[in-house]
């Protein structure tokens, strides 16, 4: 009988590891061991080990030959992988290992690789886009003399970190329905709860649907196009960037420190909303802060989280102007690229509009045209 022991933190298990599991099992393994891991090495991993164990259960409901092995909660302490096969091969006998593509890319960061490839062969999934990468750590285990196989299976691109903010959020991208529920009637991934509910006393319902597809949207393009920015800010800046939206009244913006000729204009809010994210959401990074001031107008010289916030309000999913979709492609094609189109077409926008036009965003489209 072929087992295959399948280990991660499945924070939260999502659809793809169970694509995984059935594809293991329909390439020739007899049966898949899941190892969830109580204190993951690499990573911090707040949601309680029942809880994730729990929604493996329920992920895994109907699937047959598959067993959870619950090794990792014998103890509070951090488990390696070449700690934890052996005693997975004194209790299974002969297994392979499953990991994913980019954990083989990065097989040599893990604590003793080569006491692994000893004792068990490798199982890989990979998804396809780091292909030089792959070949080349894959020839070097080889010639280490690991065994390597590859499953026929390419797994969809999923990462559990998004899936954690979109569930910040309320949207359930990529788990099963029975996950999802058990996820929300727990109160899991909730971190952001207190945050979200006060700005929804903020603003309408429909300008606070906006501000979460608007987090979405750029956390999707953080992670699509590997812009590297702290998933926490942008989650925070992409939520609260219309917060200025709330202030009406002309006496409360007096006591703003707000450009004086920014009042009564459409942009006056993305510098009052700064300011109350600083003054009533305790919010004191002026990464974030920066991000919301010029969401609108644009600046010159402006940093990438400033540039993503930008486009994922103009460009979010609930938009239609019907040339959305032209620069959403020009964003993915090349960010910087696509950022300076999405400004241009904004800035070109209100000039044939006519009235007048801020100068911040003169500045900011004057800036990026000679680029």
């Amino acid at each position: 009988m072929k087992i295959a022991v399948f280990g991660g933190a499945f924070n939260p298990p999502h659809l793809e590891h169970i694509n995984m599991i059935k594809a293991a099992l329909s390439e020739g393994v007899d049966k898949v061991i899941v190892v969830p891991s109580k204190n993951p090495p690499h990573k911090s991993c707040p949601t309680s080990f029942l809880d994730r164990v729990n929604m493996l259960n329920i992920a895994l409901l109907g699937v047959k030959n598959v067993e959870i092995d619950e090794i990792e909660n014998e103890d509070y302490n951090v488990h390696y992988s070449y700690e934890t096969i052996p005693k997975l091969i004194n209790k299974y006998g002969k297994i392979e290992f499953i990991i994913g593509g980019d954990s083989l890319i990065d097989f040599y960061k893990w604590k003793n690789p080569e006491e692994i490839i000893k004792l068990v062969q490798l199982d890989v999934f990979y998804r396809g886009n780091r292909d030089l990468e792959f070949n080349k750590a894959k020839e070097y285990w080889q010639a280490k003399g690991a065994i390597i196989k590859v499953f026929n299976y390419k797994p969809k691109d999923m990462s559990s970190t998004l899936i954690r903010y979109n569930l910040e959020l309320g949207f359930n991208d990529g788990l099963d329905e029975k996950v999802y529920r058990y996820i929300r009637e727990n109160g899991l991934f909730s971190e952001y709860n207190q945050m979200l509910a006060k700005l929804s006393n903020y603003i309408y319902e429909s300008r606070f649907m906006h501000s979460l597809r608007t987090a979405k949207y750029a956390l999707k393009v953080n992670y699509d196009l590997s812009l590297g920015l702290d998933y926490k800010k942008v989650f925070i800046a992409g939520v609260l960037h219309d917060l200025g939206k709330a202030t009406s009244a002309k006496e409360d913006l007096v006591k703003f420190d707000i450009p004086r000729d920014s009042i009564d204009t459409p942009i006056e809010h993305e510098f009052t909303g700064a300011i109350i994210a600083k003054e009533d959401f305790n919010i004191q990074d002026e990464d974030i802060l920066s991000a919301i001031r010029y969401h609108s107008t644009g600046n010159k010289d402006m940093t990438t989280l400033q540039k993503l916030i930008y486009c994922a309000d103009l460009l979010e999913e609930g938009r239609c102007y019907g040339y959305e979709e032209k620069l959403r492609q020009a964003l993915y094609e090349d960010f910087e690229k696509g950022f300076r189109k999405c400004l241009l077409s904004q800035y070109n926008y209100l000039k044939e509009k006519g009235g007048n036009i801020y100068p911040l965003t003169k500045i900011a489209a004057d800036y990026y045209s000679n680029k």
